[in-house]
């Protein structure tokens, strides 16, 4: 009896055999691991990687790569009815790297144009080689920023766009209203243009509808006056 104990003991106390002995002895390489972590990284990447709208500002080189402009809007994404601004940063390239083009406000003029129409804007000094030009976006859409005058020795005139390889288009407000959705100002006179038209048919048609009716009853009236001329005729 205590021998089978002791060699129920024995079996008790002894791990299982593994039945891929091969599998759990074997260690993977280091560098397989990161091969196969890299790869993953390189599968996953376009699945996670949000899709790239429009650039923030544009970035354009003048007189053969002494200046860089970047120009686009203050606040972006920018929305209808929301103030904004015209954002311009001017940097001059020389020996030792870039350094901010100040004193612009006095020897160059900034305007904004959409839909053949254009406004000039002030800029104003924010920080060293940056610009504001406030304006409120009225209207959806591309708008173009058109800067005329000089940047230090040179005469400029160059326009930026808003475009998909620029910067944003204005967009409607109501992606942002809550929790009313507002009518927007070209909506609203839309509707309002609508209702005047109509208005105005139905004015027309009132005023079409008297004569019709002064018409008949003075028909009416001729109709009862021949008619008593002709019973008095006969009377006669």
């Amino acid at each position: 009896m205590e021998r089978v104990q002791r060699t129920r003991r024995i079996f008790l106390g002894r791990r299982a055999p593994s039945r891929y002995p091969y599998a759990m002895n074997r260690r993977i390489p280091f560098t397989v691991r990161v091969a196969v972590l890299v790869a993953l990284i390189g599968v996953l990447t376009p699945v996670v990687t949000p899709p790239r709208g429009a650039s923030a500002h544009e970035t354009r080189e003048l007189e053969g790569g002494r200046y860089a402009v970047e120009v686009g809007f203050l606040n972006e994404p920018a929305y209808l009815g929301q103030p904004n601004a015209l954002y311009l940063d001017v940097v001059e390239f020389a020996t030792g790297g870039g350094r901010p083009v100040e004193g612009l406000a006095a020897t160059l003029q900034a305007e904004v144009q959409k839909d053949g129409q254009s406004m000039p804007l002030t800029l104003i000094p924010r920080e060293p080689g940056v610009y504001h030009g406030a304006f409120l976006p009225t209207a959806t859409g591309d708008y173009t920023f058109r800067l005329v005058g000089q940047i230090g020795d040179q005469t400029v005139d160059e326009s930026f766009r808003s475009s998909p390889n620029t910067f944003a288009a204005v967009d409607p407000a109501d992606a942002i209203q809550f929790p009313t959705k507002l009518v927007a100002a070209d909506a609203l006179q839309s509707r309002v243009a609508s209702a005047e038209d109509e208005a105005a048919a139905a004015r027309g048609l009132a005023i079409a509808g008297i004569a019709v009716g002064a018409l008949g009853l003075i028909a009416a009236v001729a109709a009862v006056a021949l008619g008593r001329a002709g019973r008095r005729g006969g009377r006669s």
